[in-house]
């Protein structure tokens, strides 16, 4: 029997600031719930969006960071030994005509300071990596970086079920260099992965198509997992059909609750999703 979130609260994006919504679609990729806030970002913009933890239309909120762009992030985590945010693009194109993804620093006040390559290409220009996870080992600076596609491939393969894929790296002075691939457990078996967070040793990873959420504990020392985890259905619709189909990010707000933020509605979709879409909401986690 499935076991299903608990919707807490939710708000669409636009009517969290104060005086009027941003001008242009607000297509949520990634969140970070940190200090009372909540730290949105976007693939169709560079600017970072901070908002109060209630979903009130604070005066606080607002848009930060570089100026609006074209190109956005996919996700965003935080190092709070150097008080560093990275944000992730999703691919660039190299001279190789493959595609390399990047991790951009903001500091505390989000100005941007540096950017760093990550080792590792892709065939795909939008089926890269997903979600990003900052982790500190030993004093030195780690991510966890989640493939879009089962076994880090596009296209129907990247849609067979069983193949989702971590890929682990580690920050030197240019690069983020390669150091191994995570398996998750086969029992995961989404089409795709859009999301993902850590708090201790328990993972959350999302599917966007699928509308579930999966939790994992996660043994650090052998970079494995401990069981085969929990899946959870976001909400349906009366008649069982998906409901959140947008939702690209996820992060933790205490031990049995989760925030997540969706994308805007895609044309083949219906339109029981365009009320969820553009939103962040809050979820409890049954237990």
């Amino acid at each position: 029997m499935m076991n299903y979130l608990r919707l807490v609260d939710e708000k669409k994006i636009g009517d969290l600031f104060p005086n009027r919504p941003p001008a242009g679609a607000l297509e949520a990729s990634g969140v970070l719930a940190m200090n009372g806030m909540f730290y949105v970002v976007f693939d169709n913009r560079t600017d970072v969006a901070k908002l109060a933890d209630d979903l009130s239309a604070n005066r606080m909120n607002g848009l930060f960071g570089m100026a609006h762009g074209r190109r956005g992030y996919e996700c965003i985590t935080y190092n709070p030994y150097k008080q560093r945010f990275y944000l992730l693009i999703e691919s660039r194109k190299t001279r190789s005509g493959k595609y390399r993804p990047e991790i951009f620093e903001y500091g505390e006040s989000l100005a941007y300071l540096k950017h760093r390559r990550i080792d590792f290409l892709f065939e795909s220009e939008n089926k890269g990596f997903e979600a990003l996870v900052y982790m500190r080992r030993k004093r030195r600076d780690y991510v966890l970086a989640l493939c879009e596609g089962n076994k880090c491939k596009s296209g129907s393969a990247g849609k067979e079920p069983g193949g989702g894929r971590i890929q682990l790296f580690v920050k030197n002075r240019r690069i983020w260099t390669h150091l191994g691939t995570i398996k998750l457990p086969k029992s995961v078996a989404f089409n795709d992965y859009s999301a993902m967070a850590v708090d201790g040793d328990r993972v959350a990873v999302v599917s966007q198509e699928n509308a579930l959420l999966w939790i994992g504990v996660f043994q650090e020392q052998r970079w494995s997992w401990r069981d085969d985890g929990q899946t959870y259905s976001f909400p349906r619709t009366e008649n069982g059909s998906i409901l959140y189909g947008n939702v690209e990010g996820v992060s933790w707000i205490a031990q049995n609750r989760i925030v997540a933020v969706s994308d805007r509605i895609k044309e083949s979709q219906t339109p029981d999703m365009g009320s969820k879409d553009q939103s962040i909401h809050i979820f409890d986690i049954p237990t």
